[in-house]
């Protein structure tokens, strides 16, 4: 049985170049849902328009490992509902393990304080509308 061990996360742009490299993570979700999206036709029949895949990512970092600037400042995440540049997110696996990797998609952010420190949650969720998986992955 294979294991999914991550060693940090990166945010990309949408043409796959590294905007930050987050280390210290806690992944918290990780899903691509086995039900689809439906749309109803009009002669009553269903579509499947996408799928859903889903990453949760939890650190206690507050700044990019690569860059050194503040996560919460960088232009591809948003902190308050304002629609941030489109972007990825991936998680890279170690050794023996594999990358996952977001369809394009908004990121979301917040501070967190409920394990008693700061800590940064991150949410990407992304739907496949395109032709390709919301989830890609690949080997470490």
């Amino acid at each position: 049985m294979a294991r999914l061990i991550f060693e940090s996360a990166e945010i990309l742009n949408s043409s796959d170049a590294t905007q930050g490299v987050i280390s210290g993570i806690v992944v918290e979700g990780l899903e691509q849902t086995l039900t689809p999206d439906t749309v109803n036709l009009e002669d009553n029949r269903e579509l499947y328009e996408s799928y859903t895949g889903r990453i949760v990512v939890r650190t206690i970092n507050t700044t990019f490992d690569n860059a050194g600037g503040d996560i919460l400042a960088s232009n591809y995440v948003s902190t308050n509902g304002t629609l941030p540049t489109e972007g990825k997110l991936r998680l890279n696996g170690k050794t023996g393990s594999h990358d996952i990797t977001t369809a394009t998609t908004y990121i979301m952010a917040h501070n967190d304080f409920s394990n008693g420190r700061r800590e940064i949650v991150l949410v990407a969720q992304a739907s496949d509308v395109s032709g390709t998986a919301a989830l890609v992955v690949g080997n470490a």
